[in-house]
């Protein structure tokens, strides 16, 4: 089974990782790949040489002669260690999201199953309140002359300037008040003079 974090195909050869930012790196992760289980084993070595050293002198007269090797084991170990995790986290990151990645999709899946209804529910809910909001709220409104602030049909006087507002556009065809600058009848929509 391939996994959408395996290395895809291109036009330069059948399975061939996309160009990394560094052309150097399939280099620099095998040199780390080689050096980290190498300094990881010589460090197990050094210390298996210190331990016995240490154990095979308890019950004699002699101090334990090879035990200086613990402490060259231990720092090569942690440096072995922390190469070999560099050295590996691709592999180990494509291994996690491998096993991790559908789990997080089946969850995400589960709770749009479960959840539907209630979107649903919700959005009808938030439908229903935005109409009665609106329903009667398209009140007409007048234009004041001066600043060209809109104000409610029924103000005389304008909420921002304080200018008296009149419609003093009459429609010769309908004889309906309009706004000063309208240039189309707003009742029945003939061309104002």
């Amino acid at each position: 089974m391939t996994s959408p974090f395996d290395p895809q195909p291109d036009e330069s050869g059948p399975s061939r990782r996309p160009d990394p930012l560094d052309p150097g790196h399939d280099d620099v992760r095998g040199l780390l790949r080689t050096v980290g289980p190498v300094l990881l084993l010589a460090g197990l070595i050094f210390m298996a040489v210190g331990v016995v050293s240490f154990f095979s002198a308890v019950g004699g007269v002699e101090p334990p002669r090879y035990f200086w090797c613990c402490f060259v084991g231990i720092p090569l170990m942690a440096i072995g260690g922390a190469v070999c995790k560099f050295a590996f986290m691709g592999a180990v990151s494509r291994y996690i999201a491998d096993e991790v990645a559908p789990v997080g999709k089946d969850v995400i899946n589960y709770m749009a199953d479960g959840t539907q209804g209630a979107v649903r529910q919700v959005a009808a809910a938030v439908g229903e309140g935005l109409r009665e909001g609106t329903a009667g709220q398209a009140a007409p409104s007048a234009r004041c002359p001066q600043c060209h602030t809109v104000n409610e049909a029924s103000a005389n006087f304008c909420k921002s300037c304080g200018s008296p507002l009149t419609k003093s556009a009459h429609c010769p065809a309908c004889g309906g008040a309009n706004d000063p600058h309208a240039r189309f009848c707003e009742h029945c929509g003939k061309g104002l003079s």
